[in-house]
């Protein structure tokens, strides 16, 4: 009963992650608020591989929601290079902006794994600080959103985009939540900005969870039934939330993120400060 108790939070956790990845509400602060409340079925040093592994099952059901348009990018790219069709450069550029937003995320995340910095900072204090912090961004967000029109992605915008995702590592700042409003920010287009802040978030999850993969497996205690059933339910959470959230998206009702954002952020910090977490 114990053990089968024990997949079970796994398999909450799994879910949590992959139904917050796609929301801007922060999936790696929802994971720790929720583990803390199983008083830490996953200890802090293996807290960032397992989100990693999670988030390697929301990167699958991200690829799949978005095939068409991967595919549409990936072959127009190839038709461009290979057969010289220039009708197809926006597509082959639009390859590049997201390889050339990868590369922040992709140098601060080295650093972080090689200094293990994420100890200092996955902690249910930083969630706190953090989700304010993203509360203020989609306000920002909202606000700025039925203003812009413009879709083309710049250098700059994937620069900026790609800074943020950098910033988004820390648990409780949304990755989708502050890449985007980076992006509006610069004068994107509120759609757009989501689109590329799932599509960026593709080749720097590629190797995050690599590395994550590689270190689970020289850890010497892993629930491997857990991580299984973690993994299905963070798969199948994402798929689903992000097709909820691009029909809200469309109806501009970000802010009702924000006002749960600020929310959490409150409900921790009392919860904090009253000493239950």
């Amino acid at each position: 009963m114990e053990k089968f108790l024990e997949i079970l939070k796994y398999l909450l956790l799994g879910l949590i992650q992959g139904i917050t990845e796609p929301l801007p509400i922060s999936s790696s602060g929802h994971m720790l608020i929720l583990d803390s409340a199983f008083n830490n079925l996953i200890p802090p040093e293996a807290m960032n591989n397992f989100q990693i592994l999670m988030n390697a099952a929301s990167l699958l059901a991200i690829i799949i929601f978005y095939k068409d348009f991967l595919k549409e990018i990936l072959s127009g790219s190839y038709r461009f290079l290979f057969k010289k069709e220039k009708e197809e450069a926006p597509r082959f550029r639009y390859l590049l902006m997201i390889l050339l937003a990868s590369v922040p995320a992709g140098a601060v995340g080295v650093v972080v794994k090689a200094l293990e910095l994420d100890r200092y900072f996955t902690n249910i204090v930083c969630v706190a600080i953090c989700l304010f912090i993203t509360s203020l961004l989609l306000f920002y967000v909202h606000k700025e959103a039925p203003k812009l029109t413009r879709e083309e992605i710049t250098p700059k915008d994937a620069l900026f985009m790609g800074a943020g995702q950098a910033i988004g590592l820390l648990p409780g700042i949304s990755r989708s939540g502050i890449t985007s409003s980076f992006g509006i920010a610069n004068g994107l287009k509120t759609e757009a900005a989501f689109r590329f802040s799932f599509m960026m978030y593709i080749p720097a999850s590629l190797g995050a969870t690599l590395l994550g993969v590689l270190d689970l497996s020289r850890e010497g205690e892993v629930n491997v039934i857990g991580c299984a059933a973690g993994f299905v339910a963070s798969f199948l959470g994402t798929y689903f939330a992000v097709k909820f959230f691009f029909r809200l998206l469309r109806k501009n009702n970000l802010k009702y993120f924000a006002f749960y954002c600020l929310a959490m952020s409150i409900i921790l910090a009392v919860l904090i400060a009253a000493g239950i977490f």
